[in-house]
């Protein structure tokens, strides 16, 4: 049997087809178009979608919890599912693990078990981990633990990345450290994607770093140098390097609304991935929480340390979206390309996510015109519902 979602406006995200008709047969997409051009045959179940917005999934490159719970939480053999289900209910299909800077012992094990728990949990949006540190620059460190930073070395790399079981797709790095570029380079022979992050590198380092494997920027503006007129380091090289695609977290708390703007107008839709940078804290309610082993204070969606350095965000993936039109001001077509196709092309998956089109997985979400998530599928099977008669898989 097939499944038809008949008379959403449906954002591909390049154009929007409105009224249209979106039909899945297993894991992928069969057909979509017009409602009018699209035959509905005997073998369609179907479903009004009338008044819904259809994109394709969401694929966030950095989030470490949501929910009361933390990828990096070893001892709660639950807390992966928690999670994952979770950000489902957002949107997201395509998920890395964000894991930060622990202890070396303790790194490796939140490496194994992760690895473990995608080769094992069946339709999981878990895709891999972004291994946000270790080896970043202390005067840069943000909410990271100073005590967990390592000194970078190729033997502790390896040990990482074996560990990992080959499931390290993301990695932010401080290029200026002694020892980094030669992890890069080896890391980049892994086809892991290198960004540049909590550094205090400079413009020259950048260009080496560029040079080095490194093709992205860790939450631009958090955790860097600050953009100078006459010591130019990440923030100018991001805005200046084509190479260089930036991730986002677009709360209106880590970056101003009208900085945002600017980082559109200077990078434009193909540069920017939106992101989390989601905590356990996020979905919660206002309290006290836990990172890396320090207490987090969240007041009014935002998180903090007691220091006030923020301390990863409350954000979830369909409220970036909101935020992009509603703060930015951007179409709607680029706010769901940042939140998809352009994630999904920095994981080198673009020919089956990101897109929808015939023949594409089946990675579609249902929104009301709010931008709130009614229906989520990954690969056609039903992992978050709102609506009666959709049930979950």
């Amino acid at each position: 049997m097939k499944l038809a979602f008949v008379g959403a406006k449906i954002i591909t995200p390049f154009r929007c087809i409105n009224p249209g008709t979106i039909i899945i047969s297993g894991k992928k997409i069969f057909e979509l178009g017009k409602i009018d051009d699209v035959e509905i045959t005997s073998d369609c179940t179907l479903y009004d979608a009338s008044g819904m917005i259809v994109t394709p999934g969401f694929v966030d490159l950095l989030c470490h919890g949501g929910s009361g719970k933390g990828f990096a939480d070893e001892d709660d053999p639950k807390a992966l599912s928690h999670i994952s289900n979770f950000h489902f209910s957002h949107g997201t299909t395509t998920l890395l693990a964000g894991l930060y800077s622990k202890p070396y012992t303790l790194l490796i094990n939140d490496m194994r078990r992760i690895a473990h728990h995608i080769e094992n949990s069946g339709s999981t949006n878990l895709f891999g981990i972004h291994m946000e540190g270790p080896y970043i620059n202390p005067k840069h460190k943000g909410a990271m633990n100073e005590e967990y930073l390592w000194k970078p070395d190729l033997e502790s790399w390896y040990n990482l990345r074996d560990s990992a079981r080959g499931y390290i797709k993301i990695m932010t790095i401080a290029p200026e450290l002694p020892g980094c570029l030669p992890i890069m380079r080896h890391a980049a022979q892994d086809r892991i994607v290198l960004s540049i992050g909590h550094s205090e590198a400079d413009y020259d380092e950048i260009e080496a770093a560029i040079d080095n494997g490194a093709s992205h920027v860790t939450h631009i503006f958090n955790a860097m140098r600050p953009m100078h007129h006459r010591e130019p380091g990440v923030v100018t090289a991001s805005f200046l390097r084509d190479e260089l695609k930036i991730e986002l977290i677009a709360d209106g708390i880590h970056v101003h609304p009208v900085v945002m703007k600017l980082i559109y107008k200077l990078k434009g839709t193909r540069g920017i991935n939106l992101i989390t940078d989601a905590i356990r804290a996020c979905g919660m309610s206002d309290g006290e929480y836990e990172f890396a082993d320090q207490k987090v204070i969240v007041k009014d969606k935002k998180a903090y340390l007691e220091d006030g350095t923020l301390a990863g965000s409350t954000l979830t993936m369909d409220e970036a979206i909101k935020n992009m039109i509603e703060l930015v001001g951007v179409p709607p077509t680029d706010a769901i390309r940042m939140a998809s196709l352009n994630g999904a092309k920095v994981l080198g998956l673009q020919r089956s996510k990101g897109i929808l089109a015939a023949g594409m997985d089946a990675d579609i979400v249902l929104m009301n015109p709010q931008f709130e998530v009614l229906v989520t599928l990954r690969e056609g099977k039903v992992k978050f519902s709102k609506l009666s008669g959709l049930e979950i898989d």
